[in-house]
């Protein structure tokens, strides 16, 4: 049974200051009740709680695509640190996801004894890459046509004060996201979803599975990826490899993500596109 976050004091690390994290919730409010923009307010609330990326994320019972509503990454654009692109949290948690109460947190290395390491292969590696020791689940609210939470990443693990001041502050800003204005979640993820519409697919930086790995895929996507062009299914893949269906969705919903494309259609037509001379890299992902 997953247990909902106990503070663990791990590291020196602290929340910025309470005057700063008031007036970032603030902003949250105004934001959500249609008064300000929703990303920068969600950007202040990031680094109000001390955290470097987040994202505002809604899930739905039974569908394989997390919606995004709004997203932060402080080195997004730098040009060196690989962005936040997307939701960890669905394939860490699982069904847990589902379950979990409005305005507790949860955090990933609590739960990293009850993981399925492929399905957290993807947080694991993308942690690695940016140096972060922690992803902390917020839970906004949670309904059963669909889950609302906030994601946080942090450079190191959280200590018993980060995690009470986490605890002290969620309920607020569920209680903010709840009474937001009717129709602003489903505006932003309109909004987003048109935005990566014109964003075109992972071209011209060599094919998915040369050996630069331009798409920045990790092993078990890799290893998915190869399966899927040598004809597999999804099914196909799931018995190659020994993982439930519902774990390689997610990788594919990551992959997805990374490589700019829409569906398996046109991810699969992609990997099929190789130059004269090219050789699949099998041995260096093994």
């Amino acid at each position: 049974m997953f247990r909902k976050a106990q503070a663990t004091d791990v590291s020196v690390f602290t929340l910025a200051d309470t005057a700063g994290l008031i007036e970032s919730v603030a902003g949250w409010s105004e934001a959500l009740h249609g008064n300000a923009a929703l990303d920068d307010a969600f950007a202040c609330l990031v680094r109000g709680m001390g955290a470097e990326a987040g994202a505002i994320v809604r899930t739905h019972p039974g569908r394989p695509f997390p919606q995004i509503v709004a997203l932060h990454d402080e080195k997004a654009g730098d040009g060196v640190s690989r962005p936040l692109r997307g939701s960890f949290a669905a394939a860490l948690f699982g069904a847990y996801l589902e379950s979990a109460m409005p305005a507790t947190v949860w955090l990933a290395s609590q739960h990293a004894d009850e993981s399925d390491t492929v399905a957290d292969a993807g947080l694991l590696v993308w942690q690695s890459a940016r140096r972060f020791r922690e992803m902390a689940v917020l839970t906004l609210t949670s309904d059963p046509s669909f889950h609302d939470h906030i994601e946080l990443h942090f450079r190191e693990r959280l200590p018993e004060s980060t995690v009470a001041m986490l605890n002290v502050i969620l309920p607020s800003v569920a209680r903010i996201w709840a009474r937001r204005k009717v129709g602003l979640v489903t505006a932003k993820v309109a909004e987003r979803s048109r935005s990566s519409e014109g964003r075109a697919p992972l071209t011209g930086r060599g094919p998915i599975l040369g050996a630069g790995n331009p798409a920045d895929l990790s092993r078990a996507e890799f290893r998915v990826s190869v399966l899927l062009s040598r004809g597999l299914s999804v099914k196909g893949v799931s018995t190659e490899l020994g993982l439930s269906e519902a774990t390689v969705r997610s990788h594919l919903r990551s992959i997805y993500s990374k490589t700019g494309t829409r569906g398996l259609a046109q991810l699969v037509f992609l990997l099929l596109e190789r130059p004269a001379g090219f050789e699949e890299p099998a041995q260096r992902w093994a």
